[in-house]
């Protein structure tokens, strides 16, 4: 059997760069890809499984394959397989995929397991997909909503208000607080609308990249997330969810409880469960018990309920500690469908009040000075 090469000798006898350089951690990373991207690994699993070489099966996807990303990707892939690069190497150099899962596969090729593997990758990224999914679907309604309202109320008080709010600044009479108040917001965009309201709008673009998207500041988004009723109980959920789901499939795979735990540190999206997991971690490597764990971490009930923890605690007694948090993964999933579904409701009536007393707070501060009128003649 022919040696497999490192990329430090690939490098020496001029074995070409990877056709992408780009950073992973970038946002838009994965614009470009469609939906292929998220078969790409299921179809890869199937294809191995049944009993076709890695360089056939990526020469079988790359003649059906539409995006020119995932062609070039899938090329250069079939490349350095053939020159007898490893898959997770390969894989790693093109930033496709996430490091945990470039671990995943690496553990499949060295131990001889990759179709079981890239199953389990596959398990892996449709359950972060689904769990993620459940909370857009739940914020999306009246996200779209509460944007509409706000576009709607800067233009009524761009172009309508300071036409309808003319004739009231014309008289001499003392007007009603509310009826001040608007005028004041007519008359600041009426002069400063052409730079007010591009800066409103980049000002919240910044505000949302800030909060939620970029990884140095996203902790104070999270924070938010963690102390809003309802949103609060789903994103728990979704994260105990997903925490079920892959360390128990992890487990099962035959990966040590560290490593699977390090696969989890990097999947979550919490900066709070990050320093969780990892403190569970920590303690498991020095010999520590789930339990002690649990009992040395400050309100860790927080982070995963009292009740789940008696559970990890007594399957990892009885050596069943796979099968539980699968299970677990399972039950948390059923809950935050229900979860999602019950939050858009609460939800909706919530925005319809709002919008119900801005539009009677505007209403009752052009229609006031109108009945005011007759009594100041």
């Amino acid at each position: 059997m022919a040696e497999i090469k490192t990329r430090r000798s690939y490098q020496q006898e001029g074995f070409r760069k990877p056709v992408f350089e780009y950073r992973s951690d970038w946002p838009y990373i994965s614009i470009g890809f469609g939906s292929e991207k998220d078969f790409f690994i299921e179809n890869l699993a199937l294809l191995i499984s049944s009993g076709m070489g890695i360089y056939s099966a990526l020469e079988s996807m790359e003649s059906s394959l539409k995006t020119w990303k995932m062609k070039k990707i899938v090329a250069y892939v079939k490349e350095s397989v053939s020159a007898g690069l490893p898959l997770w190497e390969s894989f790693s150099q093109t930033k496709l995929f996430p490091a945990r899962v470039i671990s995943i596969i690496k553990s499949g090729e060295e131990s001889g397991k990759l179709p079981e593997h890239l199953n389990l990758v596959t398990l892996q990224l449709h359950k972060e997909k689904v769990f993620k999914s459940r909370v857009r679907s739940a914020l999306l309604y009246p996200g779209i909503v509460l944007v509409l309202v706000f576009s709607v109320g800067l233009w009524i008080s761009w172009f309508i208000l300071p036409k309808i709010l003319s004739v009231f600044g014309q008289q001499t009479v003392t007007l009603p607080f509310t009826t001040r108040v608007l005028l004041t917001i007519s008359n600041f965009f009426k002069d400063y609308g052409l730079f007010a309201v591009p800066s409103i709008f980049i000002g919240l673009a910044i505000l949302i990249y800030l909060l939620f998207i970029n990884k140095k500041t996203k902790f104070i988004g999270d924070f938010f997330l963690f102390i809003i009723p309802g949103v609060k109980d789903l994103v728990k959920g979704v994260e105990i969810g997903r925490f079920g789901y892959i360390f128990g499939a992890l487990l099962q795979a035959g990966f040590l409880v560290d490593e699977s735990l390090e696969s989890i540190i990097k999947s979550t999206d919490y900066k709070a469960y990050k320093k969780f997991y990892k403190h569970i971690q920590d303690s498991i490597i020095k010999g520590d018990t789930f339990k002690t764990a649990f009992l040395s971490y400050k309100n860790s009930d927080f982070y995963i309920p009292r009740h789940i923890q008696q559970l990890i605690i007594a399957s990892e007694k009885s050596g069943k500690l796979p099968e539980t948090l699968i299970r677990v993964g399972v039950i948390f999933e059923e809950k935050t469908e229900a979860m999602s579904r019950d939050l858009a409701t609460i939800l909706e009536p919530v925005i319809l009040i709002f919008v119900g007393l801005v539009v009677g707070f505007m209403v009752s501060a052009i229609i006031s000075p109108i009945y005011e009128l007759p009594n100041n003649i």
